[in-house]
């Protein structure tokens, strides 16, 4: 018994291009960061943008040293991190 694939069959690899969430603010952050990935060459944030569309329970952590790394030889020394906040109905 076995999966019938037919015409390519399945791809192992695929990727979410976009959040599953509804959330007006996430599909925000992914507008400006697709941009910002498309317009400069930082790494940087194609992990945000990567990092958006992965589903809570995968998102690892990210720690300060690679952040650090991230920022070591830039000239600026400012850093803007973005927290995804979940709404908490309280009764």
């Amino acid at each position: 018994m076995g999966i019938d694939l037919v015409a390519g069959g399945r791809s192992k690899r695929t990727k979410r291009t976009a959040p599953r969430s509804d959330d007006v603010y996430l599909k925000l952050l992914v507008k400006l960061y697709k941009f910002l990935v498309r317009r400069t060459g930082s790494s940087f944030n194609a992990v945000i943008l990567k990092r958006f569309f992965i589903s809570r329970t995968n998102r690892p952590p990210i720690s300060l040293k690679r952040l650090i790394a991230f920022a070591k030889g830039k000239h600026c020394r400012h850093a803007i991190f973005f927290l995804l906040l979940r709404r908490i109905a309280l009764r």
